[in-house]
């Protein structure tokens, strides 16, 4: 699991992003999500989409692309009940208190780092969408069902 974790963490420290407990300290930041994905077969560029919402302004997601724009994020707005509606379903699902998914493989699968931030608190954990079950198909279903942009497939 470390190494996984290593992996994933690296991506974003490579494309020298903002560490996501220092972006959810910023003054007017209510709530911080990030998904690192890591694409083991470099069908597409790996990403980390950070979605942030600085009070009661829209929503913004911001995606950087390994490799791509040098490092330049893309930003993106979000509809509001699409946020909102991802982030019921994390809370319903209890996300801070799910374990990195088990029996993750250290190769052969994609790999997603999802993470929340507020405040001083964060959480984060390792998952593979393709190999998921239970929780973490629900985690998955929640990403994709409400904000596709953030696992949006840039081909290489």
């Amino acid at each position: 699991m470390e190494y996984q974790a290593f992996l994933l963490r690296s991506i974003g420290d490579q494309m020298k992003l903002t560490p996501l407990q220092k972006v959810a300290l910023l003054p007017g930041i209510s709530a911080v999500y990030r998904l690192t994905v890591r694409y083991h077969d470099r069908r597409a560029h790996d990403s980390v989409a950070t979605l942030r919402r600085f009070g009661r302004e829209r929503p913004a997601l911001e995606i950087v692309y390994r490799g791509l724009f040098d490092h330049r994020p893309l930003n993106l707005p979000v509809d509001l009940a699409c946020y909102e509606a991802f982030m019921v379903g994390l809370q319903k699902l209890r996300f801070d208190h799910i374990k990195d998914q088990p029996d993750l493989p250290t190769y052969g699968a994609d790999l997603w780092l999802l993470e929340r931030a507020a405040g001083s608190f964060a959480k984060s954990l390792i998952l593979a969408p393709q190999l998921a079950t239970g929780v973490y198909a629900a985690l998955v279903a929640a990403v994709q069902t409400h904000l596709p942009e953030m696992v949006r497939e840039v081909k290489t």
